[in-house]
């Protein structure tokens, strides 16, 4: 009883009811043997997808990341999955900026980027972020710019590159992603592309650091010789 009318004090209060959902009230451990586990009941539920997400959050909050991946890998594409059928928007939004970064903390640099165009549609479409959007910008662009950069061939790259651009998620990001196309054009031989490129970056960003450098370059290999 103590734990059902602790339960009832949380939720029935709008303000402490979204900092639970949010995973920002401690969260209370089980009792005794016996005692209700809310997770083993969703886990009996997983045949449908409202439960399959319900458990993708209950995981999240609760330090189980790698259970919730392999769960949210599963409803990810269905239509049916979708968090924000299940939760309110801002809070699904950021349970899977959260996807995101678990994705990204293993190396699956691509499976987060996936996951960060998806949100970044999404709060084109109806602000979920709030002024957090500035900190899903920020990890966007460095998502693109240093992580996929590590480890994709300059031409699959280049493909991201093109993709990033096409979601337009800032004027700042399509400057810096227009100067990294360049440098990757640069070194490829391609230097028509890559001072466009650089045209571009520029009228994004006119004091974008590095653009000076690399149009020296390319006015000094004229030729179309890359660099080592």
């Amino acid at each position: 009883m103590r734990i059902i009318l602790e339960a009832y004090r949380v939720l029935s209060d709008p303000r402490t009811r979204r900092e639970y959902d949010r995973g920002r009230l401690r969260i209370i451990p089980n009792g005794d043997d016996g005692a209700f586990d809310y997770r083993i009941w969703l886990k009996e539920r997983l045949d449908e997808p409202e439960y399959v997400a319900k458990l993708v959050f209950y995981d999240l909050l609760h330090n189980l990341e790698d259970e919730a991946l392999e769960l949210y890998e599963k409803i990810r594409d269905s239509d049916e999955g979708r968090l924000e059928r299940f939760f309110e928007r801002p809070e699904a939004m950021d349970a899977e900026f959260c996807i995101a970064e678990e994705y990204a903390s293993r190396g699956r640099f691509v499976d987060a980027y996936r996951v960060m165009v998806k949100l970044i549609a999404m709060e084109q479409r109806s602000p979920g972020f709030g002024y957090f959007y500035d900190v899903v910008l920020a990890r966007f662009r460095r998502l693109v710019l240093e992580d996929l950069y590590r480890v994709l061939e300059a031409e699959s790259m280049l493909e991201k590159l093109d993709e990033a651009l096409q979601i337009r998620s800032s004027a700042d990001n399509d400057a810096q992603f227009q100067r990294r196309r360049g440098e990757i054009l640069y070194r490829l031989g391609r230097t028509s592309e890559a001072r466009a490129a650089l045209a571009k970056a520029a009228a994004l960003s006119p004091r974008l650091p590095g653009l000076k450098a690399l149009s020296l370059k390319l006015a000094s290999n004229a030729g179309g010789v890359g660099v080592s």
